[in-house]
């Protein structure tokens, strides 16, 4: 069994790409990734508030509530449950 780090951060920008959780705020996004990490899935989060790995200067674009977080949650998960995971979140 392989376990994979992987931030809310990078799901969220996922699901932006794939215009998925577009009514969602990367907040609540971020409370649903840790349900469904944590409680469905049965993995554990790792970190909180880690920095993203992309551009967040003040005044970025990109950087806002529903598009993409400054900083997320990081896991720690089993590369089984990968495409359980994808395939829940492109239906939010």
């Amino acid at each position: 069994m392989k376990k994979l780090k992987i931030g809310a951060d990078e799901l969220i920008l996922s699901m932006r790409k794939n215009e998925v959780g577009q009514n969602f705020s990367n907040e609540h996004l971020g409370r649903k990734i840790h349900d469904l990490i944590t409680l469905k899935l049965g993995e554990e989060m790792k970190e909180k508030n880690v920095q993203a790995h992309w551009a967040n200067e003040t005044g970025d674009k990109n950087i806002a509530k529903d598009n993409l977080p400054k900083t997320a949650a990081q896991y720690e998960i089993d590369t089984d449950k990968l495409k359980m995971l994808f395939d829940e979140i492109l239906t939010w």
